[in-house]
C-alpha cells in the first residue's frame, strides 16, 4: 500500500471502529431504555414500516455516490448533477410511498402501519440532501467527520425517542427517533464539507456515471430487498410480536456487525479504489484486511455468543427471552460477513460492477431458501437458514476469486477456518454440556483463543498489537 494511502487508511479504520464503538454504546443505552418502555409489538410495527424506507434509499442514489468514490477525478458539475438527480428521485419516491401506505398496511394485515409509514416518508428527501457530501468525505477517507456525524445523529435521535417514550407516545417515539437521526446526520454532513451544489446540471455526466453505477444500483437494490426480506417474511407470516422478538435479535446482531463487516466495508472500498491500478499492492492489502477481519470478528463474537442469555435478560428484561436463541443463531452469520464485504468491495474497486451485479443475483437466490424453512418449520429454522445462506454466499465468492484472480479456493477456506477453530470446539462443548457456567465458558474461550492467535502469529493479532504499541509509544513520547 502506498505510504500516503496507508496512513489515511489506518486513520480511517481507527476512526471508524472507535466511532462505531461510541455510537453503538449510545445505541445500546437507548435500546435498553426503549425496550423496557415499549412492547415487542411496537418494535414489530416500526420494523414493518422501515423496510420500505430502507429500500427507497437505494433508489435515491442509483449508485451514483459509489461512482463518485470510484472515479479518480470528480468535478463540481458531476457532483451537482448527482445532487439534483438524487433530490428529484427522493421526492417522487416519498409521494409514491405516502399513497401506497394503506395498501402496505393491508399486505401486513396491520392497520397501524399506514399512519406510521406516512410519517416516515419524510426521511428519503432529507437523506438525499446529504448523499453527495457523504461520498466526498468517504472518497477523501475523512472518517473522522463521518464518525462525528453518525454519533451526533444517534445521540440526538435517541434522546428525543426516549423523551417521547416516557411521554407515552408508544410506537410514535420510534418514528421521532428515526426522523431526528436522519435530519441531524444531514445537517452535520453539510457542516463538515465545504462543498455546496451549484446551479448547473449535465446529463452527460450522469450518463458517464451510469456505466458503473447502474450495476451498483441494481446490486444494492437486490441486496437491500434481500436484507429486509426476513423482516417482510416474518411480519407477513407471523405476528408483529414475533417480528418484535426477531427484530431485537437482529438489531443486536447489527450493532455488533458495525464493528466488523460495516467498518471494514466502508473503509476498504475507497482504499482499494485508490490502488486499483497497482495489482501487487491491491492484492497485498486485500489479503491483509481479509485475515485481520477473520481473526478479530470471532474474538468479538465468541464471548457474546456464550453470554447472550445474560446480556438480553439483563439489558432488556425477561419479556425479551424469546429473542435469545434468535440472537445466538444470527451471531454465527457475522463470522462470514467481513470476508464477503472485503471480496465484494474488492470487485467493485476494480471497476467490475457488472460482475458484482451478476454475483449479487446468485447471492439473492441463495438467500431465498430460508423462506421455505420458515414456512414449514417456523422462525428458528428460518433463522438457521439465514446463517447457512450467508456461508454459501462466501463460498461462492471464494470460487469467483479463484477463477478471476487465481486465488486458491482451498487457501481461502483455510484462512477462514483456522481462526474460527477454537470457537467451533467451544460451541460443540456447549452443545453437549449444557450445564456449564456461561461466564466461565466465555472467559475460557477468550483466553484460549487469544493464546491460539498469538501462537499462530495471526495477522489480526499483529494488527492489534501494532495499534497498542503505537498508542503506548505516542503516550510515552
Amino acid at each position: 500500500m502506498e505510504k500516503g494511502t496507508n496512513s489515511k487508511a489506518k486513520s480511517a479504520i481507527i476512526w471508524n471502529i472507535s466511532g462505531s464503538f461510541l455510537r453503538q454504546v449510545v445505541i445500546l443505552a437507548i435500546s435498553i431504555i426503549l425496550a423496557r418502555l415499549l412492547n415487542p409489538v411496537e418494535f414489530g410495527i416500526i420494523g414493518m414500516s422501515m423496510v420500505f424506507i430502507a429500500i427507497s434509499e437505494v433508489f435515491i442514489d442509483v449508485g451514483f455516490t459509489s461512482g463518485i468514490i470510484q472515479q479518480k477525478e470528480t468535478n463540481d458539475i458531476t457532483l451537482s448533477s448527482v445532487f439534483y438527480t438524487n433530490m428529484i428521485i427522493s421526492v417522487i419516491l416519498s409521494i409514491l410511498l405516502f399513497f401506497s401506505a394503506p395498501y402496505i398496511a393491508i399486505f401486513y394485515d396491520e392497520p397501524r402501519v399506514a399512519n406510521i409509514l406516512m410519517l416516515l416518508t419524510i426521511i428519503p428527501p432529507i437523506a438525499a440532501l446529504g448523499k453527495v457530501q457523504a461520498a466526498i468525505l468517504t472518497k477523501n477517507l475523512d472518517f473522522k467527520s463521518l464518525t462525528i456525524r453518525n454519533f451526533l445523529a444517534t445521540l440526538c435521535g435517541g434522546i428525543l425517542g426516549v423523551i417521547a417514550a416516557f411521554s407515552d407516545y408508544g410506537v410514535y417515539s420510534l418514528v421521532i427517533q428515526q426522523i431526528t437521526m436522519v435530519t441531524v446526520a444531514t445537517v452535520a454532513l453539510w457542516y463538515a464539507t465545504g462543498w455546496r451544489p451549484k446551479f448547473e446540471y449535465s446529463f452527460d455526466e450522469i450518463k458517464k456515471l451510469l456505466n458503473f453505477s447502474s450495476y451498483v444500483f441494481f446490486d444494492a437494490l437486490l441486496r437491500q430487498i434481500f436484507l429486509k426480506i426476513d423482516t417482510l417474511f416474518v411480519g407477513k407470516v407471523f405476528s408483529p410480536t414475533v417480528l418484535g422478538f426477531y427484530s431485537r435479535g437482529e438489531s443486536l446482531k447489527t450493532q455488533i456487525q458495525v464493528y466488523t463487516t460495516n467498518s471494514i466495508s466502508k473503509v476498504i472500498f475507497p482504499v482499494l479504489s485508490q490502488l486499483q491500478d497497482n495489482d501487487e499492492e491491491f492484492n497485498k492489502t486485500y489479503f491483509k484486511v481479509f485475515n485481520i477481519a477473520t481473526g478479530t470478528v470471532v474474538t468479538l463474537i465468541g464471548p457474546i455468543y456464550f453470554l447472550s442469555y445474560h446480556i438480553i435478560i439483563f439489558l432488556f428484561g425477561q419479556k425479551w427471552e424469546p429473542s435469545v436463541i434468535i440472537f445466538q443463531i444470527l451471531l454465527l452469520s457475522i463470522l462470514t460477513g467481513p470476508q464477503g464485504a472485503v471480496m465484494s468491495q474488492g470487485i467493485l474497486a476494480k471497476g467490475q460492477s457488472k460482475l458484482r451485479f451478476k454475483l449479487g443475483l446468485v447471492q439473492r437466490l441463495l438467500k431465498l431458501t430460508p423462506i421455505l424453512l420458515g414456512l414449514y418449520f417456523g422462525i428458528i429454522l428460518f433463522t438457521w437458514g439465514m446463517v447457512i445462506a450467508s456461508l454459501l454466499v462466501v463460498l461462492l465468492f471464494f470460487g469467483v476469486y479463484q477463477y478471476y484472480y487465481k486465488v486458491s479456493f482451498l487457501t481461502q477456506i483455510k484462512n477462514l477456518f483456522i481462526p474460527n477453530l477454537i470457537f467451533i470446539v467451544f460451541i460443540v462443548i456447549d452443545s453437549f454440556y449444557t450445564d456449564l457456567n456461561d461466564i466461565v465458558l466465555a472467559c475460557s474461550f477468550l483466553f484460549i483463543h487469544i493464546v491460539y492467535l498469538i501462537i499462530l502469529k495471526h495477522e489480526s493479532y499483529l494488527f492489534v498489537r501494532g495499534i497498542i504499541y503505537k498508542y503506548l509509544k505516542k503516550k510515552n513520547s
